[in-house]
């Protein structure tokens, strides 16, 4: 599974850290904050999917490998 996060879409409210803070962290992108995935990802599937589901731009997807 790989986490993507679509940076055009993504507004860093932050709310994929507060669910999934080992596979998730906000990154400075020019003057905002944004998600980006950490590999190799910290939390379970179910944690991680809580995660992708709260985003409300829906800015995170799960890929199989």
């Amino acid at each position: 599974m790989k986490i993507k996060v679509d940076q055009s879409k993504c507004i860093g409210c932050g709310a994929c850290v507060s669910i999934a803070s080992k596979s998730f962290k906000l990154k400075e992108v020019g003057d905002r904050y944004k998600s980006q995935p950490i590999e190799p990802v910290g939390d379970d599937i179910k944690t991680i999917k809580g995660a992708v589901n709260c985003c409300p731009v829906k800015a995170i997807s799960l890929e199989d490998l």
